[in-house]
């Protein structure tokens, strides 16, 4: 049976202070990273496509200790919480709850660029209300460099279960990854290996989940385009016996492509086997994605995602589909004595199929149009 649960919030006014100027994201996305995320997962990623393409950010300070021996970033915001906007019998609406983002970071950089030392620690309730066993916190130290035409790093990082980023992405059990890597630059292209361990605590049955993975990157790069070949190989434990892990072999094409100033277009494919090192089961899990971001003009900004994946499996309980797409339009409308004003409408909609349970489809579509005064109020609704 098919539940179709559609939701339509509309935020009047969400008013803020601000503690310094507010930063509007970029439609284009950063550089390729520094570091390669060795433990992906078709659908957590499906997941985290973000509810909110405009978020604004405020810089609560930036410090510098001595000549650039220390630099420290603080930020802070806050939002309202999902399915915490709602009316009453008689029609009164009744506020949103606000869910709260707090983040810290700090980095030092020595032997002009050589090594460079980071800190990060951050604190979210922007997801649903928490239970009193939550910790929504992430912690991440790394140490990278570069010399020359090679780079260098190694990090940890630790997410406690409810911790929800900015961009919408949840975490639902406990998780702490470490990682290392390398790289080389060719001129024409880089090449990128890594390795690492990821640990995952179910939340519910408390069975830890251990992958160990290890990646190899080719990065290609032009003036209006960028390409990123991946494959990599893992290692998946469940519980305490260390010979029950199951194999997985990932590959990954993604492309960033810039054909004029206003437009970004990034399609991506994916495709993973994995085997069941008990039941001698493989499991094949396709996926795509495609994101678009359009400014035709400069205070408005279009942007558009939309994924699938799918779990082909000789395991008929193992057996799902996932679909998921967003599309936002962000409109800079002004200023006024209260501040900047701009105007948000989001649309997502997702579908997630099981074919092995009896309730076996599952679509909702969440619809959102906000009206943003950032800057001082005496009273917010």
């Amino acid at each position: 049976m098919i539940r179709f649960t559609p939701t339509l919030i509309l935020v009047l006014c969400i008013c803020r202070l601000a503690f310094a100027q507010t930063e509007w994201p970029n439609s284009a996305p950063v550089d390729v990273p520094e570091a390669v995320n060795l433990f992906p997962n078709s659908f957590a990623e499906l997941d985290g496509i973000s509810t909110d393409f405009t978020r604004p950010v405020k810089k609560l300070f930036t410090l510098e200790v001595g000549p650039k021996l220390v630099e420290l970033h603080g930020s802070y915001f806050e939002k309202p919480r999902p399915g915490t906007v709602f009316a009453n019998g008689f029609g009164e609406r009744h506020a949103a709850e606000r869910g709260r983002y707090f983040d810290l970071f700090a980095k030092s950089s020595h032997l002009s660029g050589k090594l460079v030392a980071e800190g990060e620690v951050a604190y979210s309730t922007l997801g649903p209300a928490l239970t009193a066993e939550q910790r929504p916190v992430m912690t991440r130290l790394g140490l990278n460099g570069r010399w020359s035409k090679t780079g260098y790093g190694l990090s940890v990082r630790s997410l406690g279960d409810g911790f929800v980023f900015p961009t919408g992405a949840g975490v639902a059990n406990d998780h702490s990854e470490r990682q290392i890597w390398a790289e080389y630059d060719f001129g024409l292209f880089r090449v990128r290996g890594a390795g690492g361990e990821a640990v995952e605590i179910n939340s519910a049955t408390h069975q830890q989940t251990v992958t160990q993975s290890a990646v190899t990157s080719f990065y290609l790069q032009k003036p209006n385009w960028k390409a990123t070949l991946s494959s990599s190989y893992s290692l998946i434990g469940h519980g305490k016996n260390p010979s029950d892990k199951n194999e997985a072999f990932a590959n990954g094409l993604s492309l960033f492509y810039k054909p004029v100033s206003q437009l970004t277009l990034e399609p991506s494919l994916n495709f993973k086997q994995e085997w069941d090192v008990l039941t001698g089961l493989k499991t094949d899990t396709p996926s795509a994605a495609f994101t678009l971001a359009y400014a035709p003009i400069r205070d408005i900004h279009v942007n558009g995602r939309a994924s699938y994946a799918r779990d082909l499996s000789e395991d008929p309980l193992k057996s799902a589909s996932i679909l998921n797409t967003a599309a936002a339009v962000n409109w800079k409308v002004g200023k006024s004595f209260l501040g900047e004003h701009s105007l948000s409408l989001q649309l997502e909609y997702k579908n997630e199929s099981r074919p092995a349970l009896p309730d076996d489809s599952h679509s909702n579509v969440i619809g959102v149009v906000k009206l943003n005064i950032l800057g001082f109020c005496r009273h917010c609704y």
